[in-house]
């Protein structure tokens, strides 16, 4: 599932030098903000980047405070992330057609697509622990998401997800420099330490390059 619907669309990249330089076509661009709305935009990806961070570094207090103050963080620069979404949005639009957009967003809205995503940003902003219950879904989820992994216009969106990465790593980097930051400043003020338990600092957080 996350190669296709996030590392399809929420995982932005080197978009080629042509399509820097166009203008996306309207219906498109109303589809990429579509898209962009229905998975969460770079927010939820913060998310599941702060958790899978916290995994890393285990069950201990340690990465329930990192993961937490990861999230406050992205929750004070979430204007940032609202307009980094606002340009990630073009680059969709520039990369994908109109028919492949309609087919991602017609999952993302149908019933089956909002509640694959309800479930996915609860489990990712709850704290990591090792005993926590797999993310599962429905069998009708299952069946839907099959569906749409099947389709053309999903495999051909995950060709192009490469593309898609690097541009986002790009654009994404003075925000996530900022949610570092604050995230450093919060974790230390909570903890009282700049350090983890080992003595080693590994605050500078989760990257979308990870």
């Amino acid at each position: 599932m996350k190669a296709v619907l996030f590392a399809v669309a929420m995982t932005l990249a080197a978009v080629p030098t042509w399509a820097d330089s166009s203008v996306p076509d309207p219906r498109s661009l109303a589809l990429a903000q579509r898209y962009m709305k229905a998975t969460g935009g770079t927010y939820e990806l913060i998310a599941q980047q702060s958790y899978v961070a916290a995994g890393i570094m285990g069950d201990t207090p340690t990465s329930h405070a990192r993961q937490q103050a990861l999230l406050q963080a992205a929750d004070l620069h979430r204007a940032e992330l609202d307009a980094l979404d606002g340009q990630l949005e073009t680059v969709l639009a520039q990369l994908f057609t109109a028919d492949e957009l309609t087919v991602a967003v017609d999952f993302l809205e149908s019933s089956q697509g909002r509640s694959i995503t309800e479930k996915k940003h609860a489990y990712f902003t709850a704290l990591f622990a090792r005993d926590r219950p797999a993310l599962a879904f429905t069998p009708e989820e299952n069946a839907a998401l099959a569906a749409f992994n099947g389709t053309p216009e999903a495999a051909s969106m995950k060709v192009k997800s490469p593309t898609l990465l690097a541009q986002t790593v790009a654009l994404a980097t003075p925000v996530q420099s900022a949610i570092r930051k604050s995230a450093q400043r919060i974790y230390c003020r909570e903890t009282h330490k700049c350090t983890d338990d080992s003595g080693y600092d590994q605050l500078s957080g989760p990257s979308i390059r990870e």
